[in-house]
């Protein structure tokens, strides 16, 4: 083969090599910038989500130390006293519990039986009566917040489980199509070098691997005797 063709052909060789690269650097890339911007979509929603679930969450958490405070759990009497205080001056208790005592005091002051011990003790009856009705009812209001924050906690826990596998997928995705273009990259340059130096070789006037020349490894470029005199 001519030189002039020889150094084409290496030419061209590099050529396809590095349009060959280039291809799999732009790939590879494009996997990494869209990887990126799938992650920041979903970590963008996920933030939205627990934005909106985290002040459910916040309530159940403070309703769940509210019930184990006014049960004597933990041992903390301080605790437990604030809960107790806590229920006592809500809204609720307080206003039932004065519209009920003035009804019970209108009922004796219009028998004129209001200083009585009679009247005393009915008065005494009736907030005790009305402290464990609504004690129950209170509780009762504090486990309903309760299992909203366990329902608000469920859902921002398989929130984050989704986020976690999306941002994980797209990681393995991006991954696999970057090692694919590095196992490319590899492949276009030993590639390259091998049909250089072939083309090299036959412009030197070297025989094929199959012939008897340097690249083949034939006999002819290193003068070994045969039966019919030195190649």
């Amino acid at each position: 083969m001519p030189l002039a063709i020889a150094i084409g052909a290496v030419a061209a060789s590099g050529i396809s090599a590095v349009a060959n690269i280039s291809a799999s650097n732009k790939a590879a890339k494009t996997a990494r910038d869209t990887a990126a911007a799938n992650n920041a979509l979903q970590q963008n929603i996920y933030n939205q989500n627990k934005q909106t679930l985290q002040p459910y969450v916040d309530t159940g958490t403070k309703a769940t130390q509210s019930i184990e405070a006014l049960l004597g759990l933990g041992g903390d009497t301080t605790a437990a006293n604030s809960a107790f205080d806590a229920y006592k001056g809500s809204t609720e208790y307080t206003s039932r519990f004065n519209e009920g005592q003035r009804a019970v005091t209108a009922a004796l002051g219009g028998k004129g039986l209001l200083d009585s011990g009679a009247a005393q003790k009915a008065i005494l009856k009736y907030g005790q009566t009305f402290a464990s009705n609504e004690f129950g009812n209170y509780m009762g209001n504090l486990q309903t917040q309760q299992q909203t924050g366990l329902g608000a906690a469920s859902a921002l826990a398989g929130n984050g489980q989704n986020y976690a596998n999306a941002v994980s997928n797209n990681n393995n995705i991006s991954a696999d199509i970057q090692s694919r273009a590095a196992m490319s990259n590899a492949a276009s340059i030993s590639g390259g070098l091998f049909n250089a130096l072939s083309a090299y070789g036959a412009g030197q006037g070297f025989s094929s691997s199959y012939g008897g020349g340097v690249l083949g490894g034939g006999r002819k470029a290193y003068g070994v005797l045969g039966s019919d005199g030195i190649y």
